[in-house]
C-alpha cells in the first residue's frame, strides 16, 4: 500500500513539475518580450519578478510531492527549515491555484444584454501596435454594435508615450476600417489603468447608466469589480476571447493583482 502511495505521489508530482517548468518558461518568455515592447515597462518588470517567485514556489511544491523534498533530512534543524519552506511553498501554491480557479470560472460568464453603451477596455500597445488580445476585444465590440444598432462603444486607454497613438485611438482606427460609423464611437484616451478607465468614462456617460463591459476573458472578473468600485451601478459582462499561448501568463497577471488587493505588492492596473 505504501509503495502504491509513493508511486501515485511521484506520478502526480511529475505532472505538476512539468506544468510548473513550462509555466516558468512561458512567464519568462512572454513577460521579457512585453518588457521590450511596451512604453512603460516598469510594472511588467515588477510583475515578472513576482510571477517567477510564485512559479518557483509551485515548482518546489511539485518536487516535494515527488520526493518528499523538505522533510527527509535527519538533522533536526534542517528538518525544521524544510517544514518552514514547505509551508510557504504550499501556501503560495494554494493561493495561486485558488485565484486562478476563480478567474477561469469568471472567464466563461457572460451577460449579453442590450445597453446604450458598451465599454471596451484598452490594453498596452507593443511597439505602438495592438496586441492580438486587444484586436479580439475590438472585434467583440464590433459584433455588439452589429447586434444592437442603437448602442455606442466607449473606447478606453491612453498611452504614456506621447509619440505613439493611444490605445483608444488604435481601437477607433480598427473599427473605422471595419465600417463602423465614427458617431458610434466615444474615445476616453487619457487613462493609464483600468481604474482610471472607469473614472474617466463615468465623467462622459455617468454612473447610473447600465453598461456592457467588453474585455479579455481572463480580465473580466477584476474589471467588473473595479468598475463597480469606481461607481458604476449596473455592469453586464461580455468576454472577448484571448490568445492561447500567453493565456496562463495573463491569468497569472490577474492573480497578482488579486493578491495585491490584500498585500499592496503591485500597482493596481
Amino acid at each position: 500500500m505504501k509503495q502504491n502511495s509513493s508511486k501515485t505521489r511521484f506520478v502526480l508530482g511529475g505532472i505538476f513539475t512539468a506544468l510548473c517548468a513550462f509555466l516558468i518558461f512561458q512567464v519568462s518568455f512572454v513577460m521579457t518580450r512585453r518588457i521590450r515592447k511596451v512604453s512603460n515597462p516598469k510594472i511588467y518588470r515588477k510583475n515578472l519578478f513576482a510571477e517567477q517567485v510564485l512559479s518557483l514556489c509551485m515548482l518546489l511544491t511539485s518536487l516535494d510531492i515527488m520526493f518528499n523534498l523538505f522533510t527527509r533530512m535527519k538533522n533536526k534543524f534542517l528538518k525544521v527549515i524544510g517544514w518552514i519552506v514547505r509551508v510557504i511553498a504550499y501556501a503560495a501554491s494554494t493561493v495561486v491555484l485558488s485565484f486562478s480557479t476563480f478567474i477561469l470560472i469568471g472567464s466563461f460568464m457572460r451577460q449579453r444584454k442590450k445597453a446604450e453603451y458598451a465599454i471596451v477596455l484598452g490594453m498596452a500597445l507593443e511597439d505602438g501596435k495592438p496586441t492580438r488580445d486587444l484586436v479580439y476585444r475590438v472585434e467583440m465590440g464590433k459584433k455588439y454594435l452589429d447586434e444592437y444598432p442603437d448602442s455606442k462603444l466607449v473606447l478606453t486607454g491612453g498611452n504614456p508615450n506621447p509619440n505613439e497613438p493611444t490605445e483608444a485611438e488604435v481601437m477607433e482606427r480598427i473599427l473605422l476600417k471595419m465600417g463602423v460609423s465614427k458617431d458610434r464611437l466615444i474615445l476616453e484616451d487619457k487613462s493609464e489603468s483600468t481604474k482610471t478607465n472607469f473614472q474617466n468614462t463615468m465623467q462622459i456617460i455617468g454612473s447610473d447608466t447600465p453598461v456592457v463591459l467588453i474585455t479579455s476573458n481572463y480580465h473580466l472578473n477584476r474589471a467588473v469589480k473595479i468598475a463597480k468600485k469606481a461607481g458604476f451601478k449596473t455592469v453586464h459582462r461580455l468576454p472577448a476571447k484571448s490568445e492561447f499561448f500567453p493565456f496562463a501568463v495573463n491569468v497569472f497577471w490577474e492573480v497578482l493583482h488579486s493578491i495585491n488587493e490584500y498585500t499592496g505588492i503591485v500597482k493596481d492596473n
